[in-house]
């Protein structure tokens, strides 16, 4: 009965399997990939940066002192522009080490009223006669953003001074909003923005962890810097939009949290009372806040003064 034996010798095999079952294989798990090694020259970066930033303040003092000798105007004028050459470099150096992410302190750091923080802002741009200042609201930024507030709106006053005509105006205003926040708006009439670009400049700037290296443009290094110093602060929001006809509006949302009454000027000190002090009734008598050392708080809210007074011969 052949079908019978092929029965029994599949019944053989299969009684066979059962007591020697064949071991299931078991699949090799993939290795976790080792963690990726640091960025050997980040902290080289960051380090050359604090150097720029060293040599700049020493270059600020140097510069103050011979302005303050120099009694021709024109000479005056040139010391004032190899000042803000040199300002524009620091501003350069700061964002090398935004961007390295080495920490940087500001020694100096107080209440900052928002008049303060958008003039010196507009003061650290290249072409800083052709901005216009609108109205601005009534209030001041907290000691421990204000830094951070002046450096953000500087990459975006920045942003509209490159990509507009030299002849067409860039403004700054700052509004309350219902919600007690503060919006502060920087528009020009300049090409706009790239639809092509829109998206990565939104998930640049609502990324929660900051640009990746990945997503470093070197067109757009300001949008980065601004980026990582947004996302220092949780009340910090900005905003790109297209503006009609052409331009761009830039707008830097200031939450409530970070916002305070403006601070008002103390009496002026007597002038006497600083003759123990030879460089600092100096610098009293020439209308001028005595510097700490390497301090950039200081030194940026010093310079306030002098760059409301170019900005308002500017737009004269």
């Amino acid at each position: 009965m052949p079908a019978a034996g092929r029965w029994t010798n599949w019944w053989r095999r299969r009684e066979r399997d059962r007591a020697d079952p064949v071991e299931a294989v078991e699949e090799p798990v993939p290795a976790p990939e080792p963690p990726a090694a640091p960025d050997p020259w980040r902290p080289v970066a960051g380090e050359f940066a604090l150097r720029l930033l060293t040599l700049t303040w020493e270059a600020v003092h140097h510069i103050g002192e011979a302005e303050f000798r120099e009694q021709d105007a024109e000479r005056r004028r040139v010391l004032f522009r190899i000042d803000h050459s040199v300002t524009r470099v620091r501003r350069l150096a700061e964002n090398l080490r935004v961007l390295t992410g080495e920490p940087f302190d500001d020694p100096g750091q107080q209440v900052t009223s928002l008049q303060d923080v958008a003039h010196a802002a507009g003061a650290a741009v290249e072409n800083y006669e052709r901005l216009h200042f609108g109205p601005i609201a009534d209030l001041a930024v907290a000691a421990v953003a204000a830094d951070d507030v002046i450096r953000i709106l500087t990459e975006l006053i920045d942003n509209a001074d490159r990509y507009s005509a030299p002849t067409e105006p860039v403004t700054i205003a700052a509004h309350l909003t219902g919600d007690g926040d503060v919006v502060i708006r920087v528009e020009d009439n300049g090409i706009g923005l790239n639809p092509a670009h829109v998206p990565w400049i939104e998930r640049l700037l609502d990324s929660p962890g900051g640009p990746a290296a990945g997503e470093l443009r070197p067109a757009h290094l300001g949008l980065s810097v601004a980026a990582v110093l947004t996302h220092r602060h949780r009340s910090l929001r900005v905003r790109l939009v297209p503006r009609r006809p052409r331009g761009t509006v830039a707008m830097l949302m200031i939450g409530a949290d970070l916002l305070c009454e403006t601070p008002r000027p103390a009496e002026p000190e007597p002038v006497a009372a600083l003759g123990a002090v030879p460089g600092q009734r100096r610098r009293a008598l020439a209308g001028d806040e005595a510097l700490p050392e390497n301090d950039y708080g200081s030194m940026i809210r010093a310079g306030i003064d002098k760059a409301r007074e170019a900005l308002d011969s500017g737009s004269r």
